[in-house]
């Protein structure tokens, strides 16, 4: 099977229990027997961002890994503690969204690329984290309407204005002001073109093109902030390595290192 670890576990005294996530079966739980083991030929397969060629054989509830040839461990994330916690924490976002016996392969693809982009050190970890959990949930089907607006259906370029986070979706600037007029500005949030177009993008680009842009400093605060609230409303679950990430500042921080 094709994968990548999304999370170990110890498990007794020498084993671990990981979650991969696959192309072929979606995300597995399986046992790694002895990795704990300094001598282990699966001690090094059994890490999270692990990705490669899995062998393993089905139990009752679970899998049983015997071999792994790793093509990727992505070292570099190990050497910048910041950026290895954000990998950490979208393994966890991922591992949220898929199920065992679904097709994840877009999922793994995204994941994948995000983490590459993460390791190089060319993007601000607030563009990469962003990117990633907007395009996740667009995959899943939770995308917003950033082509359209929400109320009347209008698509002409330059005519969205507002963001309407109750109803997912951009607003033209006739409803908009409509909407002002009737409930007050607060009930709808300004949208800058480069934000909007940023949104367009990552919501129906493949993903392995998806970074291939940039924002400057004042649309990347601005991007990260819609996105934000909108991964807030659609995201039940609080990320164990999200809070780390709160603490250390990272992921949003380097919005201020933006060119």
């Amino acid at each position: 099977m094709n994968g990548m670890v999304l999370s170990a576990m110890p498990m007794g005294e020498y084993d671990k229990r990981l979650t991969i996530l696959t192309v072929e079966r979606g995300k597995i739980s399986a046992f790694a027997r002895g990795a704990r083991k300094p001598n282990s030929s699966l001690l090094a397969c059994s890490q999270p961002f692990s990705y490669g060629e899995f062998t393993a054989y089905a139990g009752r509830d679970s899998y049983t890994v015997t071999n792994a040839q790793i093509s990727n461990y992505f070292p570099g994330l190990r050497e910048d503690l910041g950026r290895l916690y954000l990998g950490m924490y979208f393994c966890e976002f991922a591992e949220y969204f898929t199920r065992e016996g679904n097709d994840e392969r877009e999922v793994l693809k995204l994941l994948y690329q995000s983490l590459r982009a993460l390791e190089s050190g060319k993007f601000p970890a607030s563009l990469v984290r962003r990117v990633f959990e907007l395009k996740l949930i667009s995959i899943e089907g939770e995308a917003p309407q950033v082509s359209a607006c929400v109320c009347c259906g209008h698509k002409e370029e330059g005519e969205l204005t507002h963001f309407y986070l109750p109803k997912d979706g951009a607003v033209c600037a006739p409803c908009a002001q409509d909407m002002i007029s009737r409930y007050g500005r607060d009930i709808l949030t300004p949208i800058s073109p480069a934000c909007l177009y940023a949104m367009q993008y990552v919501t129906g680009t493949p993903s392995a093109q998806l970074y291939r842009f940039s924002l400057k400093k004042e649309a990347l605060s601005e991007f990260a902030a819609r996105v934000g609230q909108y991964i807030k409303k659609h995201v039940e679950r609080e990320m164990k390595t999200l809070q780390v990430l709160e603490t250390m500042g990272v992921g949003e921080d380097e919005v201020e290192n933006a060119p």
